[in-house]
């Protein structure tokens, strides 16, 4: 599974950004501020963002928080963007096997990661192990939408349209693999349970485009 997410994101690392703007139509650095803002750090906090990626919300949490001990992880080392997050470490390594130490951080974001990773109730027991009590957790990810109308609207989009720009602009099938992805993961409500197994208080589920983007806040008990 590793391997297989490693060769995606070499393949799109480039066009990265763009295609995130083109499947959220836009919205996704507001959803990424809303999670900032359920975040809200602490001065001088330690920040972990799993699935760092290119950096969008690690950058949204350096405007909130410009003391913040930031670390950015990531699988994939060619996707960050080390000059747009000024003072972060940068760590290459899988969020299901997280290399710090056990309450050692205040805060863990991650946006769009889960649905690739091997497996989601490994990297929630991570998060709740290197969690400091009292610590937050937020999480953001794309849900396949309930049946009815705006389900075979969403279908047709972003199965059907994004695929066909996404492998055309990035010359592979990284974007038909993403696609796929969304369709195999789990429901907002099991992420829920699998939170609360791994140790975590779940605080609130957030809903966004009539439930796709659902964005989940908790906390170490």
């Amino acid at each position: 599974m590793e391997s297989k997410v490693v060769s995606v994101f070499n393949s799109i690392s480039d066009k990265y950004d763009l295609m995130d703007f083109i499947m959220s139509l836009g919205m996704d650095q507001s959803w990424r501020r809303q999670m900032v803002k359920l975040l809200s750090p602490a001065p001088g906090s330690n920040i972990l963002d799993c699935g760092s990626g290119t950096g969008k919300l690690a950058i949204q949490l350096r405007k909130k928080c410009r003391d913040c001990n930031l670390t950015c992880l990531d699988i994939t080392q060619s996707m960050f963007r080390t000059e747009k997050v000024p003072g972060a470490r940068f760590v290459v390594a899988s969020a299901e096997k997280l290399p710090f130490e056990d309450s050692s951080v205040d805060y863990v974001t991650s946006a769009f990661l889960t649905r690739n990773l091997g497996s989601a109730e490994t990297y929630f027991s991570e998060v709740n192990r290197v969690l400091r009590r009292g610590g937050r957790f937020v999480n953001l990810d794309i849900y396949e939408p309930p049946h009815g109308f705006f389900q075979s609207v969403f279908s047709a989009y972003f199965h059907r349209l994004i695929p066909l720009i996404g492998d055309f602009l990035t010359s592979s099938k990284s974007y038909s693999y993403l696609s796929s992805s969304v369709r195999a993961f789990h429901s907002p409500e099991e992420i829920s349970a699998m939170i609360r197994e791994a140790g975590l208080r779940q605080i609130s589920v957030h809903k966004r485009m009539l439930g796709i983007i659902n964005i989940h806040l908790a906390e170490k008990a």
